[in-house]
């Protein structure tokens, strides 16, 4: 929320949510950083990537499951099946290759020659 909303929110005499605070860090700062400090800032980032995931989780599976019924014909029930397992996997992958970054499928898919950033660069 912002400024103008949390004005407005306050005008109208909603409850307005505390401000959350920023933090700011020059380049040259992050040089004089301790391992700890490093460790501690990366370890943050990755818990508010994996917040905005998700938020973000809800409408991608929406699109995925849309796209799936329109395209191949998947009923209510294979949706369900196929939603089921994708979530499993997905945990499975993360649990297993225990990688930093958000989607390991990316890397796995990869491997296999499917480069998706490429299938995305075609369509942008």
């Amino acid at each position: 929320m912002n400024r103008a909303q949390r004005r407005r929110a306050a005008k109208a005499g909603l409850p307005v949510p505390p401000k959350e605070p920023t933090v700011n860090i020059k380049l040259s700062d992050l040089g004089r950083m301790t391992p700890t400090q490093v460790t501690a800032m990366r370890e943050e980032i990755n818990r508010q990537c994996m917040e905005a995931d998700a938020r973000l989780a809800l409408d991608l599976d929406t699109m995925v499951l849309w796209t799936l019924h329109r395209h191949l014909g998947f009923g209510p029930k294979r949706l369900h099946d196929f939603y089921l397992a994708m979530a499993e996997e997905h945990r499975r992958m993360r649990e297993y290759y225990q990688i930093d970054d958000i989607y390991p499928e990316r890397i796995k898919l990869k491997e296999l020659g499917v480069d998706v950033e490429a299938w995305q660069n075609e369509i942008s």
